[in-house]
């Protein structure tokens, strides 16, 4: 009977950790999401920079797969965002080092989530681990009455 107790505190353990790591893996999904985004501007950036004509054209996205035509009319600032709903007007390679800045911040969180997601991994094998061997102990002192 305290074998089956022991059985149902490792079950609960387990689902608890399980969820914890869920949590983590949704965590670094939209860490790794927010990094990507900040890369794709960085390297827009760093094409403009590239660009020789005085005004080029770009293609607006506004929904559904559709675009406007434009020009950029000033092609050595950006306008990027701060956090909290603000943005700020920025020189191109002001703009650029923020963004890295920015970049470096979401590698070092997403190290620290991945790390963290693989300690629980490891948690919830040694748990598996324990039910197993419990589940061995219970068989081998199972017997049939006649």
């Amino acid at each position: 009977m305290a074998e089956m107790n022991e059985m149902e505190k490792l079950a609960y353990e387990y689902q608890l950790l399980q969820a914890q790591a869920q949590l983590l893996a949704q965590n670094l999904e939209l860490l790794t999401l927010g990094r990507n985004e900040f890369q794709a501007v960085k390297e827009t950036l760093e094409e403009l920079k590239k660009v020789e004509e005085e005004k080029p054209e770009i293609l607006v996205p506004i929904g559904a797969g559709s675009f406007l035509k434009a020009h950029i009319d000033d092609k050595e600032n950006a306008i990027v965002s701060v956090g909290a709903g603000y943005a700020i007007e920025k020189n191109l390679d002001d703009a650029i080092a923020y963004l890295d800045a920015r970049i470096k911040e979401y590698d070092e969180a997403i190290a620290k989530t991945q790390e963290a997601l693989r300690k629980l991994e490891g948690q919830l094998g040694e748990l598996a681990q324990k039910a197993q061997e419990l589940q061995q102990r219970q068989a081998m002192g199972f017997s049939v009455r006649k």
